[in-house]
């Protein structure tokens, strides 16, 4: 009976390991239907695979157990800049790595750029969780850029334009 007891024992710390805890990343699309389904706020990070400050974030400042703790009540999104380029424009993101939250409604509350240690991410999260309570003042921040359309627009024309240049 001894015996049986401590097996489970042994079994049970073998299923849950001291510090196992780590956070849940989603792809953009999932975890904007959970956003919405849980009610919850996002934190995007925009990376590349070649970004040196990106790699040590993942190393090291992701799985900091303050950092897990705090995200705990965050959707986590990972966009990988190269392989989703819609994404990376929908959000005007030019320096890697970005970090952006987002209120449950899909609009951005805080967003960060560049290299974040464990103490500095937890700051930024704790940061976006105020922003986030802050009654009225985000529910109309608009998602994008007004001038967003505008770019877009102009980007397509120029496009035309160059066709046009170069079949003549």
């Amino acid at each position: 009976m001894r015996f049986i007891g401590i097996l489970l024992f042994i079994l049970l710390f073998a299923l849950h390991p001291a510090g196992a805890a780590e956070t849940h990343w989603y792809t953009y699309e999932e975890g904007m239907i959970a956003s919405g389904v849980k009610n919850m706020p996002v934190l995007i990070d925009f990376y590349a695979d070649w970004c040196s400050p990106c790699v040590a974030m993942e190393k090291g400042t992701y799985p900091d157990s303050r950092v897990v703790s705090e995200l705990s009540d965050f959707i986590a999104i990972k966009v990988d800049t190269q392989k989703r380029i819609d994404i990376e424009t929908k959000y005007m993101i030019e320096y890697y790595p970005t970090i952006v939250f987002l209120n449950p409604k899909g609009n951005e509350v805080s967003r960060h750029i560049g290299y974040l240690g464990p103490d500095e991410m937890v700051g930024e999260i704790k940061k976006a969780r105020k922003a986030l309570n802050e009654p009225g003042i985000l529910e109309n921040k608009p998602k994008e850029s007004p001038a967003s359309g505008i770019l877009a627009l102009l980007s397509v024309s120029l496009l035309l334009s160059r066709r046009k240049c170069s079949s003549n």
